[in-house]
């Protein structure tokens, strides 16, 4: 197992949105620290009580005219209400050993998650940065009761490397919201090399633009699986995300954003 986790590297830290993100504001870290962050978060369709799918993205900065810290963990807050329990995301398990072996041919389709993408910025050449244009987050087994969430990416050039890392999402009430707490391992620029810094992150968890299969009647059939549903009443000031962020050079930083109150419809 420790042999697996050393091959386990940082393309992002979560799961993967792509779709307009509805940003609202951001809160840049304490002074002092070496590194800002801005978070950006939406719900799509953004409707009350609606299944949805949940769309993020964080863009980090240096203080300093130097490249950032490489990122080490990122824990998001979901807003308090999200209903988990209708939620039919990840009827299948993808084991993470079968994902390295096989890539996403390794796991069933009804694993999958979300999807996303990364640009991480390289500490040589002349080049300043390198986009992961294609992260899949897929359902990893549980631990301790809880949904892991299994992010992978394949890299190429100039980063070369088979990315595998998980998220453990701890799930919230109508008091408390819930989390998906990512450890972000190091990945080496080249062999034995520094390592690179991810500077942005876009990424969703929900049901856009997923397939799921199922059989009936002997016949395989395609269907959309239904996401985590939005709270049926909307905070005053909306709905609010938080994420915290650690580096390796021990700095940290928090970052918000709200998903404001849906329109109502005259």
């Amino acid at each position: 197992m420790s042999k697996l986790f050393s091959r386990i590297g940082a393309a992002t830290a979560a799961l993967a949105a792509t779709a307009a993100l509805l940003v609202c504001w951001w809160l840049p870290t304490s002074a002092g620290a070496a590194q800002t962050v801005t978070l950006h978060t939406s719900f799509s369709p953004d409707k009350l009580g609606a299944s949805t799918t949940i769309g993020f993205s964080f863009h980090i900065a240096s203080t300093t005219n130097e490249m950032s810290a490489p990122l080490t963990s990122v824990s998001l807050s979901l807003p308090p209400g999200i209903n988990y329990v209708k939620t039919t995301l990840g009827l299948a398990i993808c084991q993470p050993a079968a994902l390295l072996a096989k890539g996403l041919s390794g796991c069933s389709p009804n694993s999958r998650l979300g999807a996303g993408n990364a640009f991480v910025e390289l500490p040589f050449g002349k080049e300043s940065g390198y986009e992961i244009p294609d992260i899949q987050a897929l359902m990893g087994p549980p631990h301790n009761g809880n949904i892991v969430v299994l992010f992978y990416a394949e890299g190429r050039k100039p980063v070369s490397a088979q990315l595998v890392f998980q998220g453990e999402l701890l799930t919230g009430s109508e008091v408390l919201g819930g989390s998906l707490n990512t450890a972000v391992p190091l990945i080496p620029s080249v062999p034995n090399g520094p390592p690179v810094s991810i500077v942005s992150v876009q990424a969703t968890i929900g049901p856009s633009h997923l397939t799921y299969y199922t059989h009936a009647h002997g016949r395989r059939v395609a269907f959309h699986p239904q996401g985590v549903s939005v709270p049926l009443s909307c905070p005053r000031g909306g709905f609010p995300f938080s994420a915290s962020f650690t580096f390796l050079d021990g700095s940290s930083a928090v970052a918000k954003s709200v998903v404001p109150c849906p329109r109502r419809r005259r």
